[in-house]
């Protein structure tokens, strides 16, 4: 390969794609995104460490065992091995004409399989520039799959879905020649017809796992106007998340609530989607944010929780997201500032000691300090049981529910948007030119440019980074606790 510098502007690119598995998911669909958009002048295979899906895949797919989940074929063997394997497999698809130019490697930083730390060593030592794309951080609620022995690679580009994450690497050691924001695209939609007739419902178009926050979602229900439901389309496939889920099942059973589960079991989603009112969402983390721009496409309003450090890349692309609030007041008294700090701290301690960063940490009576000044507290930092209790209070007094909307006046448009029209085709506008298939490959392509010319020498360090998500304002027992025994 000719030095990047050097490289004729005629050449083709090659471009090899590396993830774990193909299975359906975000990654995934980023992934086959990203190969549809590519520049015009590259060639492109995509490498996994499972059979692929039987979906067909725009483009050549090849299994190279080693890189899957740990415990996958291929996985026990030495580093080096699979990196040789992998760089067989590059020369082979590319008619033995050499090396690609690049390798874009998706989501590394999670210890799914715990040798890719060495394996992208190797991968460098061979010459090939990488582009690590970053999709979620073990720092940000994921200890399990947190690499807790090994760097994060060094001397390689990266690239991130949301300015958020972009500010971090870049505070966190990495420098901006080779720090890439890379938000993923959308493409138009036009929900179908419908099969059968629905009427008056929001929909929460989620799988209920507990960061989505659906008892936040029972809590909006309770405010929608008469005869309106709330349908949430699926269950949760993860058994973590199935405890959480049956009590919220429960609870609409016992309380009541307009609120109907697993309707995109019993229905097509476009179908349910051209029918609803409008899109709810109440989730306490996302990486893109997808969910803030697919309503709009469709043709639907939105309403519900604004998440302020994913949804400010939106908003500063002039899409409309102030109608949405950042915070669900509930009175303190509620639920009792001394029980609540004493769970807050058991569960920041116990993430301090599964992340065990030598960065220090504040204290855990720092960490609560402002639970002392505030009279309230946001909804979404609870946990399930202290989620219900609120529910069950607003449900059963009507004062109470009085006082939560004098908190909080969102709740008083509930399912009752009459602005929307407008906001709806301008945001579906600023949506497609931003977001769009077009801006996406230029976007690529110049990152891609970057990489295979820039060479460049930083790296993360990775204990400043947990501090930067492991923090009050970015905390959730609904997060943080799933990983705690408390």
């Amino acid at each position: 390969m000719q030095p990047r510098h050097q490289r004729d502007k005629r050449h083709l690119l090659k471009i090899a794609y590396l993830h774990y598995h193909l299975k359906p998911g975000g990654v995934t669909t980023v992934i086959r995104q990203q190969v549809q958009n590519r520049p015009h002048e590259t060639a492109s295979i995509v490498l996994c460490g499972e059979e692929s899906p039987p979906s067909p895949f725009p483009g050549s797919v090849v299994v190279v065992p080693g890189i899957g989940y740990d415990g996958t074929v291929g996985t026990e063997k030495p580093a080096m091995e699979i990196a040789a394997a992998v760089d067989q497999a590059i020369k082979r698809a590319f008619g033995g004409a050499g090396r690609c130019d690049l390798i874009h490697i998706h989501n590394p930083v999670l210890a799914k399989n715990r040798q890719f730390p060495e394996i992208i060593r190797h991968l460098q030592s061979m010459g090939y520039p990488l582009l690590l794309q970053v999709h979620d951080f073990a720092e940000d609620g994921r200890p399990a799959v947190y690499y807790r022995r090994d760097a994060y690679p060094a001397d390689c580009h990266y690239s991130v879905i949301n300015r958020r994450d972009y500010g971090f690497l870049e505070e966190c050691g990495l420098d901006r020649d080779g720090l890439h924001y890379l938000p993923n695209s959308v493409a138009s939609t036009a929900p179908s017809g419908p099969e059968v007739e629905l009427t008056d419902f929001v929909l929460y178009p989620v799988r209920a796992i507990r960061r989505k926050n659906i008892g936040e979602a029972l809590l909006l229900s309770a405010f929608l106007p008469p005869h309106c439901q709330l349908f949430i389309t699926l269950p949760p496939n993860s058994p973590g998340d199935f405890p959480a889920y049956r009590r919220w099942q429960q609870l609409v059973m016992q309380t009541r609530l307009p609120v109907r589960f697993e309707m995109g079991l019993a229905h097509d989603f476009n179908t349910l989607l051209s029918q609803a009112h409008h899109v709810v969402s109440t989730s306490i983390s996302e990486g893109f944010g997808f969910a803030f721009l697919e309503s709009w496409l469709a043709g639907k309003g939105m309403e519900g929780r604004l998440l302020p450090d994913i949804c400010r890349d939106f908003s500063e692309a002039g899409i409309d997201l102030d109608h949405l609030y950042p915070r669900l007041h509930i009175p303190l008294d509620w639920i009792g500032r001394d029980r609540l700090i004493q769970r807050f701290q058991k569960c920041y301690r116990h993430n301090c000691r599964l992340f065990a960063p030598s960065h220090p940490m504040p204290t855990a009576q720092a960490f609560t300090a402002p639970l002392h000044t505030q009279d309230t507290v946001d909804f979404g930092m609870l946990d399930e049981p202290l989620q219900t209790d609120v529910i069950n209070a607003v449900i059963s007094d009507s004062a109470k529910q009085n006082q939560l909307q004098d908190l909080n006046p969102a709740l008083m448009r509930m399912g009752r948007e009459t602005d929307a029209v407008h906001r709806i085709e301008s945001n579906r506008e600023r949506i497609l030119a931003v977001y769009g298939q077009k801006a996406a490959a230029e976007r690529l392509e110049r990152v891609y440019e970057r990489v295979v010319n820039r060479p460049v020498r930083h790296r993360i360090d990775k204990s400043r980074l947990v501090s930067k998500f492991l923090k009050y304002s970015n905390f959730s027992l609904l997060k943080w606790m799933s990983n705690s025994n408390g």
